[in-house]
This record gives C-alpha cells, structure tokens and sequence, in this order.
C-alpha cells in the first residue's frame, strides 16, 4: 500500500512537472522512444536490448542535469504479491544501479516496486506477461 501511494505520488510530481513544460516531456518521450526495459522471467538482470534503451536515457540525462527520475519495476501476476513487490524493486534497482554506474548521481534517481498492481495488458498468455516484466522510467521535475 505504502508504495502505491508513493508511486501515484511519483506520478502527481511528473504530470504537474509536464504540464507546464510539456514539450520537455515530450522530448524526453522522443528521445528514449521507449521508456521501458523489459526483463526474463523471475530475473533482474538487463538485458542487451534493456541497455540500448537505458544508454539513451543515460545521454538524455546527462544533457539534462536538473532532471529527475523515477524507476517503476513491474512483474507478471505470477507468484505471491510479497514475491512480486520484492521482484520489482530488484528490477528497478537494477535500472537505477546501471544509471549510476554511468555517472549519472544516484539521488536524481528513486526507485518504487509496482508489483504486479498495474498490468501492461490483459492478456493471461505468455505474451502478456512478457510485457508486464518491465520498468518504466518517469520524469519528476524539471
């Protein structure tokens, strides 16, 4: 619960930060093209394509040095919900330690466990769940 709460809270902070400067916002979305790293399952580790996607957000961030970030980590409905909020919090301190291992200073960077609270699709399949094994990097202030 607790980290539901700081998540939406997370998400509060980027909205008012792109509303008055959305084109920023939308830049970042253009730079990244995508903004999340996708994970095995049961597994924390990025994978080759995970650091094509970091090393823009990396450039990105390092171009913008007021700039914050959040790190949501996502699973599968598969497992205990215990399971899956300590699975995403692996997945997006992963992220954030790849982000700081490359300069970036690590109190630009929170990180939250989604769990499996927020679905990236409906579907029951393994195709499905292959989208939900995520993270997903959100702006936070200008």
């Amino acid at each position: 619960m607790k980290k539901t709460v700081l998540s939406a809270f997370g998400v509060l902070l980027m909205l008012s930060a792109c509303s008055h400067s959305a084109t920023k916002c939308e830049a970042f979305k253009e730079e990244f093209r995508q903004d999340e790293v996708f994970f095995a399952t049961g597994q924390a580790e990025i994978t080759a394509e995970g650091k094509k996607v970091l090393d823009k957000q990396i450039k990105w961030l390092k171009e913008n040095p007021k700039k914050k970030i959040i790190v949501q980590g996502y699973t599968d409905p598969r497992g205990t919900e215990a399971y899956n909020m300590h699975l995403g919090e692996k997945r997006a301190e992963a992220v954030k330690n790849y982000i700081t291992k490359a300069g970036i200073n690590p109190n630009r960077v929170s990180v939250v466990s989604m769990g499996e609270t927020e679905l990236a699709t409906t579907q029951n399949t393994p195709k499905g769940w292959a989208e939900d094994r995520r993270t997903v990097t959100l702006i936070v202030t200008d």
